[in-house]
């Protein structure tokens, strides 16, 4: 009887090992565009959708249905977010472009939002609350995008197993 070879796991290597190959680059690149661009389109839609209803003012105080297209954007940036993590990670075998890949999507819809709006983001307020915000922020992007790119490794894991 032949030994039987140890089980590798390439999801255990480093962040650094994972993130200098340059597949797992070209895979954050790829899902965080796809996500980001469908995300600004379904954000767009649903913005035009809020002025057509409300008559070109964003007054949505009058009814709660006009309230709806705002969840729906919500909807579709938490759905980009694990998405975008989800795919690369699923690709790449390793939680590290998945993280990045959910950066990639905030980073291009921010700057597709300020190129179709010519408005730049500037806090306001107090510099402190500002940075609380950002941080507050940014830890709930990375959150959905460690979960998302979490399950991406565990469901293909579970694929490669059963298809032993």
């Amino acid at each position: 009887m032949a030994a039987q070879e140890p089980l590798t796991n390439p999801s255990r290597r480093p962040w650094s090992v994972a993130l200098s190959e340059p597949e797992s680059w070209i895979s954050i690149a790829k899902w965080g565009a796809i996500t980001g661009v469908g995300f600004f389109l379904f954000a767009s839609l649903m913005n035009v959708l809020v002025k057509a209803l409300t008559g070109g003012s964003s007054d949505t105080s009058g009814s709660l249905a006009f309230a709806l297209p705002y969840c729906g954007s919500i909807f579709a940036f938490f759905f980009g977010l694990y998405t975008a993590g989800y795919k690369a990670a699923q690709d790449r075998l390793h939680v590290a472009p998945g993280v990045l890949s959910t950066v990639f999507l905030l980073v291009l819809a921010q700057v597709l939002q300020a190129l179709f709006t010519r408005k730049i983001m500037t806090p306001s307020g107090p510099p402190l609350v500002a940075v609380i915000s950002l941080l507050l922020y940014l830890g709930l992007v990375l959150g959905i995008g460690y979960m998302g790119a979490f399950y991406g490794v565990k469901n293909k894991l579970k694929a490669a197993a059963k298809a032993r």
